[in-house]
């Protein structure tokens, strides 16, 4: 079932590659305000219709269009990502600031722990009529994690971890073969070049990673999230 999840997600992501290419716009300028709400916006999208469909069905990426209530859809799922981490980063200041050990492990378990409630937050709201309240209906979300299987669950979250990571290591590593061949370097290839030719370099780089392989790895991400909920729900 969770190969299942993954490869109809990975499937899903590509069913419309214009908007792959709108999400990677807004990812590479998500440094700013608004295109950042409008991604999360977006990706809210993507978990709303997951939590419609099923696993392996004829789904496609949702459009971009309501603006206005793209905009407020970001906002909500990114004040439910910041009231779940709010307490383990303020625990986390305060490890840095104390130097305490202790503090920094009970940040980084709560963060953790409190991660795993904040997916399937997302979808819980979006399955109750977008309602911000049942973000945080703690019982009802445990309740869904229970079902689904704490394990199975966990394992899940863990796997979309693993091959966000693989992927984008995959990909830089191919990429600094490419421009190590081309006798290209950028900044992550050579910490000496300065040259434009490096700086080039370093630019397309950063273009492939957070214009291309982000905007899908987000999409793979967050249809799991959707699917991984309606086995519990």
């Amino acid at each position: 079932m969770i190969l299942d999840i993954y490869k109809d997600s990975f499937e899903f992501s590509s069913r419309k590659v214009m908007n792959l290419i709108i999400l990677g716009v807004l990812s590479l300028f998500n440094i700013l305000i608004i295109p950042l709400v409008f991604f999360y916006g977006y990706n809210y999208r993507v978990v709303k219709l997951s939590t419609q469909g099923m696993i392996n069905g004829d789904d496609v990426p949702p459009d971009f269009d309501d603006f206005k209530r793209m905009f407020i859809e970001g906002l909500k799922y990114i004040v439910v990502e910041f009231v779940y981490l709010i307490i383990p980063l303020i625990i986390l200041v305060a490890s840095v600031f104390y130097r305490s050990a202790i503090l920094l492990f009970i940040a980084l378990l709560l963060m953790v722990i409190l991660q795993l409630f904040a997916l399937l937050a997302i979808p819980h709201m979006a399955a109750n009529d977008d309602s911000l309240k049942s973000a945080f209906a703690l019982s009802e979300i445990n309740g869904i994690m229970a079902s689904i299987g704490y394990g199975r669950y966990i394992l899940t979250y863990i796997g979309i971890v693993l091959i966000y990571i693989v992927i984008l290591m995959i990909v830089t590593i191919v990429l600094s073969i490419i421009f190590g061949l081309l006798g290209i370097a950028t900044s992550f290839i050579s910490l000496n070049g300065v040259g434009a030719v490096n700086l080039i370099g370093t630019i397309i780089f950063n273009f492939v990673l957070f214009f291309l392989v982000t905007p899908y790895l987000t999409m793979f991400q967050n249809r799991c999230i959707g699917l991984i909920y309606n086995l519990g729900s």
